[in-house]
């Protein structure tokens, strides 16, 4: 994670310019007429680039709690990556004050196959860690994680809540200034929840800075200073949590992607049946 370009003379902590992120999808042929027909029947696609974030500028202030607030699809997971450097913009530039730590994806990224330690040494290197600063953290990830002398033990078939303490106990312990989170805040129930809160609330006293993304809005009401609300792919709000869920409440569930592939289908169908 070193490799990652720091600008520490930067006054925020992390500065969206112009930023944009696309994929390119293969998709049928379109146009009308028996010859499209024809070549899509045929099994043709064509390459379309479809942007997934585009002309996002903002900035994420030191200290600060940011809720990231959108629908599923509509590219909280792309602008938490672009945050923290694991995706690179194909247009503008990201720039940050100090390292961010991707907590995006990390419970997935736990392989069964190893045991507790080997994950925790696995998942540390990826976060930034060197392997003599997860020796000196491996005991207390462990009781982070409520692991209970399993360490050596292989991790096969822990259960999700196993798991995904792992994952919070391994991303906590990374020495940074700044976090970038997907729905996994607080993990665990009752007690550990409020352990949970407890070590976040001292960070965020510390100073620390945090860029959330959660489906629990009672986290991001709890936690979180302000909002910043995505719509199909462009900043259309900054404002307070409670505004920002108001609006993603008025947003359309399903997303315009899914809208146009299934009128395309249906074109399609009727082009076929015309043949």
């Amino acid at each position: 994670m070193a490799r990652i370009h720091l600008t520490p003379e930067l006054d925020s902590m992390i500065d969206f310019a112009g930023v944009g992120s696309s994929v390119v999808r293969q998709t049928r042929r379109g146009g009308g007429g028996r010859k499209h027909a024809l070549r899509r029947m045929a099994g043709e696609f064509q390459n379309e680039t479809e942007w997934i974030l585009r002309d996002i500028t903002t900035s994420v202030r030191v200290g600060e709690s940011v809720a990231l607030i959108a629908l599923p699809d509509d590219g909280r997971e792309e602008f938490l990556r672009l945050a923290a450097g694991t995706l690179i913009p194909d247009t503008g530039v990201v720039r940050r004050k100090n390292y961010v730590v991707p907590f995006v994806g990390v419970v997935p990224a736990l392989d069964r196959s190893y045991t507790f330690r080997q994950n925790i040494y696995i998942i540390g290197g990826l976060l930034g860690m060197t392997p003599s600063e997860v020796e000196s953290k491996v005991d207390r990830i462990a009781e982070e994680a409520d692991l209970d002398g399993r360490l050596d033990k292989y991790l096969s078939n822990a259960r999700p809540i196993v798991r995904q303490k792992l994952a919070w106990a391994i991303c906590m312990a990374v020495e940074t200034r700044a976090y970038a989170i997907e729905q996994l805040l607080v993990v665990g129930d009752g007690e550990y929840r409020e352990h949970c809160w407890a070590e976040l609330d001292q960070k965020r006293a510390d100073g620390l800075t945090f860029l959330v993304s959660s489906d629990n809005d009672d986290d991001l009401l709890r936690f979180c200073d302000r909002a910043i609300v995505l719509g199909s792919g462009s900043i259309i709000a900054e404002t307070s949590v409670e505004e920002g869920l108001a609006i993603r409440k008025e947003m359309v569930p399903s997303s315009k992607r899914k809208k146009d592939k299934a009128r395309i289908e249906e074109d399609e169908e009727g082009e076929y049946e015309d043949l």
